[in-house]
């Protein structure tokens, strides 16, 4: 039975990274006689209520940011003196501050060397589908996740990245800069969503490394800010966007994938609701588990429509930061990870949030291969994991250690 618990985002950049955050909005400075604006989370019984909600937020200095489209509720910049008229609207449900993201400062780019297989990418076995003669040149007619789309939630990804751009198809961004939002500006200034995207499709070429999936398309879905902070209900339309990209209500040109590197300990309704219209939708999910130390799985990882991705050492040993639970699906690599990151560099990192672009890449091979759906996909990366630690599934590995070739080719 998944559960609720108390409200904080964990997000992995460095050796144990954690990203927190606090339950009140900043202050945006309207004039000098201006009441100061907060953000907020509306949540009402149905979306015929926003309309209401959107009049009393500018009838008292506020403003409407969005509306959600997965579940009923907007977001709104408010003066703290018009939160009991929000609440008072009828049909409000809910209303709360929408928390504030923030991650400890990454590390520095390495220097650029020639390509080299990563050692996660080697012990799950991926290289096994698209290099058998291990010479890191894609075999002719080889699976490599050609045309599987694969939204990275996250930081956005490094447009010019000379390991990443022949594979970055297009993205989106959400984070106000400035007071407005440029949907365009998804460049990752950053560096931790560029990490994950080369985990999970750095091109074949003559440096740095090479990804699970190294021909899948990437999509930037920037959610987080430079300094690594953001909101919650902008990951909610990051999940959005990722079944609606063009927003005209057809999802057929949906994502295959939706790797999300963050994650929350609350059982926040937008959230859930997002990660079940995706699920719906036929998007496979995967969520870092957290990097709590053997704590719980956190909120996406912990819904039962996400793929939980606990975090791996070169040993096999689950790593010490790793969350753990009854709610974990799949174990992979997540210590001393080396991947692409922003401005052209690469970096080593560690946590649960380089473990689940392992399994996201898989996912990509296991659907070129022509498995689709979900549940589908899911089944056949948990029948075909390398079972670790006490047999059957457990709350460390789950099903296993992923396993990209068996997974892929069946051997």
């Amino acid at each position: 039975m998944k559960t609720s618990r108390k409200l904080k985002l964990i997000f992995a950049v460095g050796l144990i990274p954690l990203l927190l955050f606090s339950l009140a909005g900043p202050a945006l400075a309207q004039g000098p006689q201006a009441a100061p604006l907060g953000r907020y989370i509306v949540v009402t019984q149905d979306g015929a209520v926003n309309g209401a909600v959107s009049r009393a937020a500018m009838e008292n200095g506020g403003v409407t940011l969005r509306e959600f489209t997965t579940t009923p509720g907007l977001v709104v910049l408010i003066p703290e003196r018009a939160l009991e008229k929000i609440q008072r609207v009828h049909g409000v449900v809910n209303v709360y501050a929408d928390p504030i993201v923030t991650i400890q400062a990454p590390k520095p780019p390495a220097t650029p060397k020639p390509e080299v297989l990563p050692w996660g990418i080697d012990r799950i076995d991926a290289d096994q589908v698209w290099d058998r003669d291990g010479n890191l040149i894609l075999d002719a007619g080889a699976i490599t996740g050609l045309g599987v789309k694969v939204a990275v939630i996250d930081t956005g990804i490094d447009k010019d990245h000379p390991d990443l751009k022949a594979n970055i198809k297009g993205g989106r961004n959400f984070v106000f800069i400035r007071g407005r939002i440029n949907p365009d500006s998804w460049d990752d200034d950053n560096g931790h969503g560029s990490h994950v995207a080369g985990i999970i499709a750095a091109v074949e070429n003559s440096e740095g490394v090479i990804g699970v999936a190294p021909q899948a398309s990437l999509y930037g879905v920037k959610v987080l800010s430079k300094t690594g902070s953001g909101y919650l209900s902008d990951v909610v339309s990051g999940i959005e966007w990722s079944i609606d990209p063009n927003g005209d209500g057809d999802n057929s040109d949906h994502m295959d994938v939706i790797n999300m590197s963050l994650g929350t300990t609350a059982d926040y309704q937008p959230l859930r609701d997002a990660v079940s219209a995706a699920n719906a939708t036929g998007i496979v999910v995967v969520a870092a588990a957290g990097n709590a130390n053997g704590g719980a799985v956190n909120y996406p990882g912990a819904y039962p429509e996400a793929i939980a991705v606990s975090a791996t050492d070169s040993n096999n040993a689950i790593a010490s930061f790793s969350s753990t639970g009854p709610e974990i699906d799949l174990a992979a690599p997540g210590a001393s990870i080396y991947s692409t990151y922003k401005g052209g560099g690469y970096a080593t990192l560690s946590g649960t949030s380089m473990a689940a672009p392992h399994v996201a890449g898989t996912a990509a091979l296991v659907i070129a291969s022509g498995v689709t759906g979900p549940d589908q996909v899911r089944a056949q990366l948990q029948n075909t994991a390398d079972d670790m630690g006490a047999a059957g599934p457990d709350n460390q590995y789950g099903y296993g250690l992923v396993d990209a070739e068996e997974a892929v080719t069946g051997i």
